[in-house]
């Protein structure tokens, strides 16, 4: 009977991870077919501009066209828009994740920074994950926390935990490998540092990769 119930509560969490990782294929689908359709429609809107400026065209087709132009860049924006509100989707989900896998120790966590754009949007969420399961499955913490701070030119993000630390960032245990190659996708400036006073990371992202 026990081995029973063990069965079906591993198997309802098998089907929760897949469900999750279902929506959040379709979420990244979705996003990339609104950016692909997005250039595709700056790029229309550029070819019309050219168009425009031709002297051979007469005043009405000209006319014509510079409407067409405006219906094009209100599809764009819409586009734009729609982009938007999937990666905050995704970032939604990831703290909804993240506070069910953090489950039963003290959590800080600040997702309220810059939408970045894609990929490094993606690859920072998959960092963030992957140092929260570390936390969970290897530091005996009890305060995880997820912190960040604006300056003029950047964004600064302090990630970590109080737990037991003392990982070695050329080790390849701990998923410290997947989140080093992650982080450096997006940035050439972060550290990590881990002892007796926990693991702590600080990541530091150029403006250049903020969503305009």
């Amino acid at each position: 009977m026990h081995s029973s119930t063990q069965q079906s509560e591993a198997s309802e969490l098998i089907d929760s991870e897949a469900r999750k990782k279902y929506q959040a294929a379709r979420l990244g689908l979705a996003r990339r077919l609104h950016e692909t359709l997005a250039q595709d429609l700056a790029a229309i809107g550029y070819q019309l501009d050219s168009v425009i400026a031709e002297d051979a065209i007469s005043d009405s087709i000209r006319a014509d066209l510079r409407h067409i132009r405006i219906k094009v860049m209100e599809a764009a924006q819409n586009f734009r828009d729609e982009i938007y509100k999937l990666r905050k989707t995704d970032r939604i989900a990831s703290q909804a994740e993240l506070k069910e896998l953090l489950a039963g120790i003290k959590i800080e966590i600040d997702f309220g920074y810059p939408l970045l754009i894609d990929p490094a949007e993606e690859l920072l969420l998959e960092a963030i994950m992957e140092i929260a399961r570390n936390t969970m499955k290897h530091s005996n913490a009890k305060h995880f926390y997820l912190k960040s701070t604006l300056d003029e030119n950047s964004l600064v993000l302090e990630i970590g935990d109080d737990g037991i630390g003392k990982l070695s960032l050329s080790s390849e245990k701990f998923g410290l490998r997947s989140i080093d190659e992650s982080l450096r996708e997006i940035t050439s400036n972060y550290s990590c540092n881990s002892d007796d006073n926990g693991t702590h990371y600080r990541v530091v992202i150029q403006k250049e990769l903020f969503v305009r």
